[in-house]
């Protein structure tokens, strides 16, 4: 048993077994003599056998708890979502290796995530608190492992709502330098309206030619909920063209039929955007596209939700703006107060 302090820290620590285990406790004090004091009560709880019969937060480590909710909660997600969590695991685990729950305090992630500005995004930064605070969440409502969740207090960061849309000359460019095996792929995914991962790993199963409709399953989709999307008769020819010479379960597929994957298709879009001087856009941004297009040319906003597949209006209301010629409609209608003026400046003496 002892006192230390961790690197760069001022706060002392207690080290100590008991009943076979090791165990790490702040002693919350940057006082040596009360933190003595702490100790010295530990060391009698532990002799009186009355030492921790109070929570498991103080014998369960981070990695057991991302282990156990990897195992028990990430499955029962979407396909989409279950990728993103398994990266956010493998990295958090690092983060905050060797550390027990109660070590997990806000001081800490709030130093964490003032670390990770400097390499990562706010989404990225934002979706990491959320993995960590649904473990917690689970943690104490479920296992009772712990009573408090550490990221009920730190504020996320804002996040730029991007809406990016292709003018048809920039496309036209960016479009004559993709390689063949992705043109089919973007084509598809501009009409459509569907996220990446749906779109490179689209199976024949899911298309229904006859009646010119994409369907895809709950557990397929991000937001958990189903969707179709009718074919457009750009995105309907391009699926009839490649149904001639099926070879696979999958409607974009390499030689030997196994899919191709989606950063390699990311890397594709990327590298033609760069060639053709725009190398701002990204793959998401036909997704983008495809909403835009829509509000501009008059399609109802609850419409668009349906067609893209947003779970509430709130995604769909960012294009809102774009219905320019309805807002110009729109506001017509206060017109009649000038001929009121009007009327006036003609009848007065």
């Amino acid at each position: 048993m002892g006192l230390y302090k961790q690197k760069s820290g001022k706060v002392w620590w207690m080290f100590f077994s008991y009943r076979g285990r090791q165990f790490r406790q702040s002693t919350g004090t940057t006082n040596k003599k009360l933190a003595e004091s702490v100790h010295a009560k530990i060391k009698t709880q532990i002799v009186e056998g009355k030492f921790l019969e109070k929570s498991k937060e103080q014998d369960k480590t981070f990695e057991q708890l991302v282990d156990r909710y990897s195992e028990e909660v990430v499955p029962m997600k979407s396909l989409n979502t279950q990728r993103d969590d398994k990266s956010y695991a493998k990295i958090l685990k690092l983060e905050f290796q060797g550390l027990y729950l109660d070590e997990i305090t806000p001081d800490l992630i709030s130093k964490k995530k003032h670390q990770w500005k400097s390499n990562i995004g706010g989404r990225t930064i934002n979706r990491r608190l959320s993995f960590i605070s649904a473990a917690f969440t689970q943690a104490i409502k479920v296992w009772g492992w712990c009573r408090f969740n550490p990221v009920s207090c730190i504020k996320r960061e804002k996040e730029r709502k991007r809406v990016k849309y292709f003018p048809d000359d920039e496309f036209e460019k960016i479009f004559e330098e993709f390689v063949d095996w992705v043109k089919p792929i973007v084509l598809v995914a501009k009409n459509t309206g569907l996220r990446r991962n749906n779109v490179v790993n689209l199976r024949w199963s899911q298309v229904e030619l006859r009646e010119r409709f994409i369907v895809l399953d709950a557990e397929e989709m991000k937001n958990q909920q189903s969707l179709g999307v009718p074919l457009n008769e750009v995105a309907f020819n391009v699926l009839k063209d490649l149904a001639k010479k099926k070879k696979s379960l999958f409607v974009f597929c390499k030689a030997n039929g196994n899919p191709y994957t989606p950063w390699g298709v990311t890397r594709a879009f990327k590298k033609a955007c760069i060639v053709a001087n725009y190398p701002d856009y990204r793959f998401h941004d036909l997704r983008h596209d495809f909403c835009s297009k829509l509000v501009q040319r008059g399609v109802d906003l609850y419409k668009v939700k349906e067609l893209a597949g947003h779970k509430d209006i709130s995604s769909t209301l960012r294009y809102a703006h774009l219905r320019r010629k309805d807002l110009t409609d729109s506001i017509r209608v206060l017109d009649y107060s000038d001929s009121i003026i009007g009327v006036k400046k003609k009848d007065s003496p």
